[in-house]
């Protein structure tokens, strides 16, 4: 489990690397609140990559959402104060929804229950596999869990992160549309140890 200081600085490198994502938007005490309850629900894994006490990257995962929430909820007084802006936003409201069902019906039933959730480097330490040990220690994190395969959510416009996640083993399993028009691929990372014979 991370140290508390540290949820606040995965919050802002999340607000400022992955900035086209919807979250971003619901501000950086959300975001904190998010992370905390990320890491202390037992269905979910937050890694982060600290040097010299600098955050270098951060991904998370899970395998469902909901105890996320829970914990979430019981932070109810801090949840509120951090969304009162976006409760006065049917727009925002309608967003919320739809991120929490986003890979409802329009999904093929037989995806992972696993998801890499999101994945960040600081600018200062990209370029240096940063990314690529993070994801290849979520995967390991997973495997520790007897979990083979999970998924990831990647929007249409982020070519440079399809082509990461392709080069780490991902492969594109579906379409899917999360925010009205705007289209996704969901990539699925298998354990090809566990699919083919040696």
């Amino acid at each position: 489990m991370a140290d508390e200081a540290v949820y606040g600085e995965v919050a802002a490198l999340h607000a400022a690397a992955i900035d086209q994502g919807f979250l971003s938007e619901l501000g950086p005490r959300f975001l904190t609140l998010l992370y905390e309850a990320i890491d202390r629900s037992p269905a979910s894994i937050l890694i982060v990559d600290v040097e010299a006490g600098r955050l270098r990257g951060f991904v998370s995962g899970g395998t469902g959402l909901g105890p996320v929430y829970r914990h979430l909820l019981k932070r109810f007084p801090a949840l509120i104060g951090a969304l009162w802006p976006v409760l006065f936003s049917p727009r925002k409201l309608r967003r919320i929804a739809e991120v929490l069902l986003h890979t409802g019906k329009q999904a093929p039933a037989d995806l992972p229950a696993a998801e890499l959730y999101s994945i960040a480097v600081s600018p200062d330490f990209r370029g240096q596999g940063v990314a690529e040990r993070l994801y290849a220690a979520l995967r390991a994190a997973f495997a520790e869990r007897g979990i083979a395969e999970f998924m990831i959510v990647v929007g249409d416009a982020l070519a440079p992160a399809q082509a990461f996640y392709r080069k780490m083993g991902a492969e594109p399993a579906a379409r899917i549309q999360v925010h009205g028009d705007a289209g996704s691929v969901l990539f699925v990372d298998r354990d090809r140890r566990k699919i083919s014979p040696p």
